[in-house]
């Protein structure tokens, strides 16, 4: 098939492109113009596109391919820091979970804690520690009665019977032993003796301070029938030695 050559200055510059009519074949398209060497028509192309033709035919040149510019570098950042390593809780570890329990109600709930034990030497002290002090308080009041007062001294001693003629039928005499002492306090240790054999045993009379005279008392009592001629004597052991006797008679006729 043989194409009319076009005019020239009227048909499309290098740059142009001829839609052609008819078939399948009027789809294609043809570059026209003056022939380019070879090397240029192996850069021709051939456009399929219907709106290549006007923007071509328009004259206008092809926008020049836009280039983004290359993304710029991020600022370097920080190397990541490690993370502390975390200690292995121990397997007698608590972990407690809340609020907890105020100071004030454990106290309560558990009471005050448990004072430490004492060591055996200091145990031991302290257990000889309040007899020690006890002793030596005691060891020193008699040491200081001793030094201000003088110890009783005894002037002498006499003895009577009440009643004087002689308990009658059962009846009980009262003898009496009066001590004369020095007015300091003290103890007198004494016994009785009577004429029947018989004996009262160790008895002790205390002396208040200030007091200048201790009675010491026997009632001896009789019983039946008859006569008997008693005799009662004191003997005083301490604080020195001395002694005295009276005598009566018990009559009972009848």
């Amino acid at each position: 098939m043989s194409l009319p050559r076009p005019e020239p200055g009227s048909g499309p510059g290098p740059d142009r492109t001829v839609r052609l009519g008819g078939g399948p074949a009027s789809e294609r398209t043809v570059p026209l113009g003056r022939a380019a060497p070879a090397a240029e028509e192996a850069e021709c192309a051939t456009y399929l596109d219907p709106t290549v033709w006007g923007a071509a035919a328009a004259g206008a040149a092809p926008a020049p391919p836009h280039h983004e510019p290359p993304p710029s570098e991020p600022p370097p950042s920080e190397p990541p820091q490690p993370e502390p390593l975390q200690p292995e809780p121990l397997q007698y570890e608590v972990h407690r979970f809340g609020p907890g329990v105020p100071p004030v109600a454990a106290a309560v709930w558990h009471g005050p804690p448990p004072e430490p034990p004492l060591p055996p030497r200091r145990r031991r002290a302290v257990r000889w520690l309040v007899p020690g002090a006890v002793l030596i308080v005691l060891l020193a009041a008699l040491l200081v009665r001793c030094r201000s007062e003088p110890p009783l001294a005894l002037g002498g001693v006499t003895v009577a019977a009440e009643p004087a003629g002689g308990p009658p039928c059962g009846g009980t005499a009262v003898i009496t032993a009066t001590v004369a002492t020095d007015g300091h306090a003290g103890t007198i240790r004494y016994r009785w003796l009577r004429s029947d054999g018989t004996s009262s045993g160790e008895l002790v009379q205390p002396v208040q301070s200030g007091e200048h005279r201790a009675d010491l008392v026997l009632r001896w009592t009789f019983d039946g029938r008859g006569t008997m001629q008693a005799t009662a004597t004191v003997d005083i052991l301490a604080p020195r030695h001395l002694g005295a006797a009276t005598s009566f008679t018990y009559a009972c006729q009848g």
